[in-house]
């Protein structure tokens, strides 16, 4: 019985653990930095501007900018500001992890032989005892973990200042998760939540924040 409860704990912790993403973000702004104005989220690739999935991610930066306070511009033209973003995962870092094996170590139902005395005369015994059972490590084992780093950044600049070949930033965010979700599609909205979570946080400094998943990777 106590075995099944350690073993039910043990689950219950790592699939508590499973259910949030942890992101560290770090942000830089400039002192005149604005949350106002139009502005358009693009990728740096052009290529990748015309994929489906950037523009499913782009919709999303979308969303969390005009909560913010921006007005999103369908053109560059009529835009103020250009939202630079890029987002991969890289191919993983695998590791051994040793667990201990929890087992019965000692007590329990027990045989037993031996001589005792009754009344000044020697009676040999025999038969079953019982004692509480001690558990402990019995063993350990093993298995092969890969963690991937996952990664979003995002640039905020003046359009005017793209135009001319002379980037002006206004903001510098970049976040990133460890996990082993090899899948950037299932952790990308917690860890755009843990961006723009406080937005755009104090400059210079990194901050975690932890959200809840229903990712199942």
């Amino acid at each position: 019985m106590i075995k099944i409860i350690l073993m039910l704990v043990m689950v219950s912790v790592f699939s508590g653990c499973a259910t949030k993403i942890r992101t560290t973000t770090t942000t830089f702004y400039a002192p005149d930095h604005q949350q106002r104005g139009a502005i358009i989220v693009v990728s740096p690739d052009h290529q990748t501007n015309n994929s489906l999935a950037f523009k499913h991610y782009q919709s999303k930066f979308n969303e969390k900018l005009k909560a913010k306070g921006y007005t999103i511009a369908q053109n560059i033209e009529a835009s103020d500001y250009i939202a630079l973003v890029s987002y991969g995962i890289d191919q993983g870092k695998s590791s051994i992890v040793s667990s201990p094996i929890v087992g019965q170590v000692g007590g329990g139902t027990e045989y037993r032989s031996g001589t005792i005395y009754v009344d000044g005369k020697k009676t040999r015994y025999s038969g079953f005892e019982y004692t509480m059972p001690v558990y402990g490590v019995v063993g350990t084992s093993t298995r092969t973990v890969t963690r991937y780093t996952r990664a979003i950044a995002m640039d905020i600049v003046k359009t005017e200042s793209f135009k001319q070949d002379n980037p002006e930033k206004m903001y510098e965010i970049r976040a990133k998760s460890v996990g082993n979700c090899s899948v950037m599609l299932e952790v990308f909205n917690e860890m755009l939540e843990a961006m723009f979570t406080n937005f755009p946080n104090e400059s210079g400094k990194a901050i975690t924040v932890a959200v809840e998943t229903d990712s199942r990777c």
